[in-house]
């Protein structure tokens, strides 16, 4: 099999037929937040905000933004990462400072 060789049997739908936007923020730090309300999407793209002074985690369910010690990805300010999930509200973000936050796009 070559790098460009399909596997047989796979279905992979990369079409987008609109694109979306949001900001999360995190209220209390150290409590994980829902990135948005039940949306379904074929991907998204979150990124730290430019002002944050601190860390996001972005992960599932019970994410933890706790530097050393903490799950999921962290984002420093201005990072991204990008995800293929079916819905927004499968992904949380968790910080380490109270009031900081995400900004994202998805495609549906």
């Amino acid at each position: 099999m070559t790098e460009n060789t399909p596997i047989r049997g796979a279905k992979v739908d990369h079409s987008t037929s609109g694109i979306g936007h949001g900001v999360t923020t995190v209220t209390t730090a150290g409590t994980d937040v829902v990135l948005a309300a039940s949306t379904p999407v074929k991907w998204v793209v979150i990124q730290a905000q430019t002002d944050n002074s601190g860390i996001i985690a972005v992960g599932g369910s019970g994410v933890d933004a706790t530097v050393a010690t903490g799950t999921g990805v962290a984002l420093a300010v201005g990072e991204s990462i990008s995800l293929f999930i079916d819905n927004l509200a499968n992904v949380f973000i968790d910080a380490t400072m109270p009031g900081e936050g995400v900004r994202y796009i998805y495609g549906t």
